[in-house]
């Protein structure tokens, strides 16, 4: 038996897509940097916004362009392949051989990941993609340890209602930066369970894992949150209205962080939710 994934699918409670302030939520446009494999962009299209979503990779870029070409014929979705970077002009992609979606603008990134190459791309600013598509309402970075040339390109003119990025070493930095252009709630998002940091150490979702263990397997393939399933490895989860957990500030967030770290209660990776 394969100790990678189990088939097996774990539920949480449906609710409703709401804002933090409790109101349905009527965003419109959705900056997908880091798109993959179309995952979160899928979800986004399925949910009724507009996505503008950029691709580093050029195979994964063109992928996606086939895969989605109804939603691009009929002006819902824009597929830029592009790197998103601190300036314009061309950059170097270290090509990932493990996984193509983890390929990284920079080598130390993937060192480990069994590097297949490099190629040459064309690289985009966050300011530039804001002056061609305007200020989105929800921007989602996850692109392998370039997340910083995004959030640090952030000020209150340009800032999405709402952020996600994976967090790093850097995580600190980020989020002090975000408070300081307006950003006041914040979450920490598992992304191996979609559940908010505190949330994984509850005596459930430890119960789950423990007969998950037992059986054989690391971890579910799916899990069900906000009314719809998610695909663990591929997926970042519900969009940060609809993700687990309360929001809390970001002295908050940081304590949070630092107490899981220094204890060794980290269990995977995690994304920051902003608004």
């Amino acid at each position: 038996m394969s100790s990678a994934a189990a088939n097996l699918d774990f539920a949480a409670p449906r609710r409703r897509t709401l804002s933090p302030e409790g109101r349905r939520v009527k965003q419109k446009k959705i900056f997908d940097i880091g798109m993959y494999d179309g995952s979160d962009s899928r979800y986004f299209l399925d949910e009724g916004y507009h996505v503008v979503a950029v691709e580093a990779n050029p195979e994964l870029a063109a992928k996606a362009m086939q895969e989605f070409q109804d939603h691009i014929a009929d002006g819902r979705l824009t597929v830029l392949n592009r790197a998103l970077a601190d300036e314009p002009g061309e950059i170097e992609l270290v090509l990932c051989g493990d996984d193509l979606g983890a390929s990284s603008i920079f080598e130390d990134k993937i060192a480990h990941r069994n590097p297949s190459g490099t190629c040459t791309v064309q690289a985009v600013t966050f300011p530039e993609l804001v002056g061609e598509f305007g200020v989105p309402d929800y921007v989602k970075v996850d692109i392998e340890g370039a997340d910083r040339h995004c959030i640090l390109a952030l000020n209150p003119d340009n800032r999405p209602q709402y952020l996600s990025f994976e967090a790093d070493h850097d995580l600190e930095e980020l989020v002090m930066h975000m408070a300081s252009i307006g950003y006041q709630r914040f979450k920490l998002i598992g992304q191996c369970s979609f559940l908010e940091l505190g949330n994984e150490r509850g005596l459930a979702n430890r119960f789950k894992h423990r007969m998950m263990r037992m059986m054989g397997f690391d971890q579910p393939l799916r899990v069900r949150r906000a009314g719809r399933w998610f695909q663990l490895m591929h997926s970042s989860g519900p969009a940060p209205w609809a993700s687990d957990g309360e929001w809390y500030s970001v002295e908050t967030l940081l304590s949070k962080w630092n107490h899981a770290r220094q204890n060794d209660q980290l269990m995977g990776w995690y994304d920051v939710h902003a608004c």
